[in-house]
């Protein structure tokens, strides 16, 4: 068929999305019927019924295109348990939902857009819950916590949500922490130390905003990687980990009284930092075997 002459990009857009679509009514309803077939038709509809306004119309797909991404990748989850976080587990989630299992070719990056996508989400579950958490002791002042049993929760909360797939958590973080992936990498862990500090209280605008958050960020990525290696009952050993880190934590609010002690102390824990996310990259030689 000859469509591209007569529809430009958010035509073409609206006909995969349509695709995906017409899929799930044919899998559900039990037809049988050629998708090319489909697409001669929906093209004929679309040469006669484009809107003129492209800017809309491309608006409008962009936010069905990302709700159709959130739906599949959700609906994915599930099969990492068997398949691993792959694109393979992406067309599983599709078909499950009725789609085409064409439709991982929206997520070219495969299974590092899997990982990124339930990054995002445990962020975001955090975050509503935390908010929760904060309103609560703020109609109850008898449930307030200090900030280190804040934060320690916090890390604990957020810990546990990866322990429905910790036995493949280890690829996880593999692909979480692969070059090209860093800049989404940064965001997924800033925007998680940022949601607990700032329930913490914290609301400083100094250079103290950038050195509580790095701070924070080595601890939760180190008490990660002890996570994957503990083998007691109910992760005893990394909550026991976590709140002995959480010790530099503490010492933020006394840097400013000892500048000496500040250097001393933050450059300890940048450098734990500097070999956690090696020992994730696999770039740490001292790890190798």
């Amino acid at each position: 068929y000859t469509c591209k002459a007569a529809m430009n990009s958010a035509g073409l857009n609206n006909l995969f999305l349509g695709f995906l679509q017409v899929s799930q009514r044919i899998r559900v309803g039990g037809v049988s019927a050629s998708s090319a077939a489909w697409m001669n038709e929906q093209a004929a509809e679309d040469r006669h019924t484009l809107p003129e306004d492209d800017d809309s119309l491309d608006d409008a797909n962009k936010g069905t295109e990302e709700q159709l991404k959130h739906q599949i990748l959700e609906a994915a989850l599930p099969f990492v348990h068997s398949r691993g976080w792959s694109q393979d587990a992406i067309a599983q989630g599709a078909e499950s939902l009725g789609y085409s299992s064409m439709a991982h070719g929206m997520f070219p990056s495969g299974g590092v857009d899997l990982v990124n996508h339930f990054y995002a989400q445990c962020n975001t579950r955090l975050h509503e819950s935390l908010k929760t958490t904060v309103n609560e002791m703020e109609k109850n002042p008898q449930l307030k916590k200090g900030t280190t049993t804040f934060i320690a929760d916090a890390i604990e909360e957020r810990l546990r949500m990866n322990i429905e797939f910790i036995d493949s958590w280890a690829e996880a973080l593999a692909l979480h922490a692969s070059p090209r992936n860093a800049a989404m990498a940064l965001r997924n862990i800033g925007t998680l130390v940022d949601h607990i500090w700032y329930h913490a209280g914290d609301r400083s605008y100094d250079f103290g905003w950038y050195t509580k958050r790095g701070i924070l960020a080595a601890v939760y990525k180190s008490s990660e990687l002890c996570m994957l290696q503990d083998k007691s009952e109910d992760f005893q050993d990394t909550w026991t980990f976590l709140n002995r880190r959480l010790s530099d934590v503490h010492k933020i609010s006394k840097y400013s009284h000892d500048a000496s002690s500040y250097t001393k102390d933050f450059s300890q824990v940048a450098k734990a930092g500097i070999f956690t996310v090696l020992n994730i990259m696999g770039m740490n030689s001292k790890s190798r075997s």
